[in-house]
């Protein structure tokens, strides 16, 4: 699986193509393709390519040494983004695409990168209504897979955003949040910490789930898919959505942030989420990554309060969107991944391995350095 991450130049190659130099959505292609009647891109289908299943993974990359895996780039850490498309929310897509390189630069460089010792990893999901999906056909959810390099920008430009709508009342991100929980592996829960989840919506949302949509979604056999993360629910005792999003926290840092401050959509969503985990954007979606970014800083504790400003300003936020974007975050928990078991203790880039599924690597006392048994070996790895 290798170390690349992303680059600038590799960013900025697929932006440039999928926008044609900037003269048309990321997007157009796919949707076009889409109503071509030619489907999704297996990768962004909730039901994925036929060798992956719905199940989107985040695992650690290695490298063979010898008689050992070394670690590449440290203990992975996935982070999903669930956009609205429907209506106003229809350019959410070609706004987070365009500031992506920012975000994951918030993430992994600078003076403080907020998840500077991880294997950054992001997925990207978008929800429209299922009304939208009943009257024109588009697909009520899209999934990327959990990427590390320059397949995050070429996956989010294969999205189907919703634009318009018909609208029934409230917005469907109830599937995207299913999948979050029930449809992830994520191998930072087996050292007891957090992986980040954050849903943008504007819109109240549906409070129950249909096995009708969940298998047009997901699959046939989607209820026999969520085995393998170790839930089990049958035909006639569906998780709600509250269920859903409980369940939700227990595997992540999960946070919705609201675009607009219509008082039911907070009202909700805080019901659901806790007002501690319900965030307001200042101005939309235009700053999302500066609120992600801070949030994920305050959570981690690479950054508290008084840091977050210069943190922002070093990162391009001018000093007025600065304190909005602390000001709206400030009510949320501090350091709480460091309260997660072993936050101290996870793997680090460069750790060696007796088997790529081993949970600890070798006590480095144990190894034999004079050795040919941790010579480079070139052979490809894979885990499927």
């Amino acid at each position: 699986m290798g170390d690349r991450t992303l680059s600038r130049t590799a960013y900025t190659s697929v932006h440039t193509k999928a926008t044609k130099g900037g003269t048309k959505s990321a997007t157009r292609d796919a949707e076009e393709q889409f109503h071509r009647g030619e489907g999704m891109d297996p990768l962004v289908d909730p039901k994925g390519p036929a060798h992956l299943g719905p199940v989107r993974l985040s695992l650690p990359r290695f490298e063979k040494q010898g008689d050992y895996w070394l670690l590449t780039r440290g203990t992975p850490m996935p982070e999903e983004t669930l956009l609205d498309t429907t209506g106003s929310m229809g350019s959410n897509v070609d706004i987070a695409l365009k500031v992506l390189m920012n975000d994951y630069e918030m993430s992994t460089s600078g003076d403080t990168p907020v998840l500077g010792r991880y294997d950054l990893q992001i997925a990207t999901s978008i929800f429209n209504d299922v009304e939208d999906q009943v009257q024109d056909g588009k697909p009520v959810l899209c999934r990327t897979q959990f990427e590390a390099d320059e397949k995050i920008a070429m996956q989010m430009s294969r999205l189907i955003p919703g634009r318009g709508g018909y609208g029934n009342g409230k917005e469907d991100p109830q599937f995207g949040l299913f999948g979050a929980v029930y449809l992830t592996n994520a191998s930072i829960n087996r050292y007891g910490l957090k992986y980040y989840h954050f849903t943008v919506s504007d819109e109240p949302l549906v409070e129950t789930v249909s096995l009708r949509w969940l298998k047009h979604i997901y699959g046939e056999d989607v209820l026999e898919c969520i085995k393998e993360n170790g839930y089990v629910f049958t035909a006639d005792a569906l998780p709600d959505t509250a269920k859903i999003i409980k369940d939700l926290q227990g595997k992540a840092h999960a946070f919705f942030l609201q675009v607009d401050s219509r008082k039911d959509v907070t009202s909700q969503w805080t019901d659901l989420y806790g007002p501690d985990h319900v965030v307001m954007l200042p101005e939309g979606t235009r700053h999302l990554h500066y609120v992600k970014g801070v949030i994920i800083g305050l959570t981690e504790g690479t950054l508290d309060l008084r840091s977050a400003k210069d943190f922002l300003r070093g990162h391009g936020a001018t000093a007025d969107i600065a304190n909005q974007v602390i000001r709206a975050v400030a009510h949320i928990p501090l350091g709480a991944q460091q309260l997660c078991p072993n936050f101290d203790r996870i793997p680090k880039a460069g750790d060696l391995f007796k088997e790529k599924t081993d949970l600890w690597p070798i006590d480095p006392d144990s190894i034999d350095l004079s050795t040919e048994s941790i010579a480079p070996d070139n052979e490809p790895v894979t885990w499927l």
